[in-house]
């Protein structure tokens, strides 16, 4: 009886199912003009991706930097990479969208693995 084989995905279509299922997150924060909010997101940098600002206002502004172990004995997990730190500086009064994704940046045309969508009100 000759051996049957499932057809195999190739790398984009395996790429593509996994992205389908991205993960979407939502945040709201109220600010004083001048104030400083940061916060932590989870980073997959060491499967190649990047958390990068997709969508801003002009009433604040948005760093993404990585976090860097506070002592020299944390270690790295296995298998993931430390969090990104985002901070957020409300300059203005008024309401602030942002958008961030985490994605690949040679992946041009797949959906981010993660986005974060936050919602800022400013006073």
């Amino acid at each position: 009886m000759p051996l049957q084989f499932r057809k195999s995905l190739s790398l984009c279509q395996l790429t593509s199912s996994i992205h389908n299922n991205t993960t979407s997150m939502r945040k709201r924060f109220k600010l004083k003009a001048g104030d400083t909010r940061t916060f932590e997101l989870e980073s997959h940098e060491g499967g190649g991706y990047l958390w990068s600002v997709v969508s801003n206002d002009e009433c604040v502004k948005v760093q993404i930097s990585k976090k860097t172990p506070s002592k020299g004995n944390e270690k790295q997990p296995l298998g993931k990479s430390f969090p990104v730190l985002v901070e957020i500086k409300a300059h203005s009064e008024g309401q602030a969208i942002v958008v961030l994704e985490e994605k690949r940046p040679w992946e041009k045309d797949i959906k981010p693995l993660n986005t974060c969508r936050i919602y800022i009100t400013i006073k």
